[in-house]
């Protein structure tokens, strides 16, 4: 379980509309210091929309945000050079050298680490005066992310930062994200559709759903309560003991319904038509709360 912390990114009753269209409705969030946080979602949920508005790169409709208890909008130069932000599309004209964009790392990071950054680069074969055309899409991510490591943020909001990276680079992303939350207390939201990767190295879950939050937990809490219990018929559950969640049921030839268990009391209660009981891993849970395919 996580410590308790200060809170470094901050949402209150947060609102964001497009024209007519609603796309954040009276969000809440608070994500403590030091923490790697999964921001998971389908399509449309609105995670870009959240990570522009704690960049303070939009104006919410309504309610609040903070980071580093600043307030998202508007924002002082100050604390944009204390926050990272990923957000997908950026590219840099064709032309551009890598040595432009790390002169541009520099003037806005005072703390940028100059012999990680040739460490991160030398690894991957990128060369300083190659151009950004001659870049495969992993390689143009890899640069990018390695100078927003190497400004040494406190804050990283990051927007599906693994996309077009093999494998092996994402695993090594994720590795220096969890090393630098460990080693520096940087605090990390993190938007992906790539569960399994980011599940390696999350302390928490955010799953946005219809607008809002459907469920905000810290992740080793939740892979031990969280059960599903398989059943050859539809059981009654309308006696659950108190700290018990009914989280999800899908019915076929079995029946599956998932339980929250905050209690421990899980072990102890008989459930109609039992057939087993299992742990469900996070992408399994986001599946069945959102009804993603």
């Amino acid at each position: 379980m996580i410590q308790s912390s200060p809170i470094a990114i901050r949402a209150e009753k947060l609102s964001r509309d497009f024209g007519t269209a609603n796309v954040l409705k009276d969000l809440s969030l608070n994500v403590e210091t030091g923490s790697v946080c999964a921001l998971l979602g389908t399509n449309g949920a609105g995670k870009t929309t959240l990570l522009k508005l704690l960049m303070g790169l939009i104006q919410p409709t309504s309610g609040s945000s903070s980071v580093l208890q600043d307030a998202a909008w508007p924002r002082d130069a100050e604390m944009l050079q204390k926050t990272g932000c990923l957000l997908d599309g950026f590219e840099p004209p064709r032309s551009t050298q890598i040595r432009h964009l790390l002169d541009i790392s520099r003037a806005i990071g005072p703390q940028f680490d100059e012999s990680w950054i040739q460490a991160l680069l030398s690894s991957h074969g990128l060369a300083v005066n190659r151009r950004w055309s001659t870049f495969s899409k992993g390689q143009k991510r890899w640069v990018l992310l390695a100078m927003l490591l190497c400004r040494q943020c406190d804050v990283l909001l990051l927007d599906e930062p693994a996309d077009g990276l093999d494998p092996q680079s994402r695993i090594e992303l994720y590795q220096l994200i969890r090393k630098q939350a460990n080693d520096r207390s940087v605090t990390a939201l993190i938007a992906t559709h790539v569960i399994t990767d980011i599940e390696r190295v999350a302390d928490q879950v955010c799953i946005l759903h219809n607008k809002s939050i459907l469920l905000h937990a810290d992740l080793e809490e939740l892979r031990e309560q969280v059960q599903v219990i398989e059943c050859d018929s539809p059981p009654s559950l309308v006696n659950l003991p108190e700290g018990i969640d009914r989280l999800h049921e899908e019915r076929g030839e079995i029946t599956s319904v998932w339980l929250r268990d905050r209690s421990g009391g899980l072990e102890k209660v008989s459930i109609e038509h039992e057939v087993r009981r299992r742990k469900a891993s996070l992408e399994e849970l986001f599946i069945a709360l959102t009804g993603s395919q």
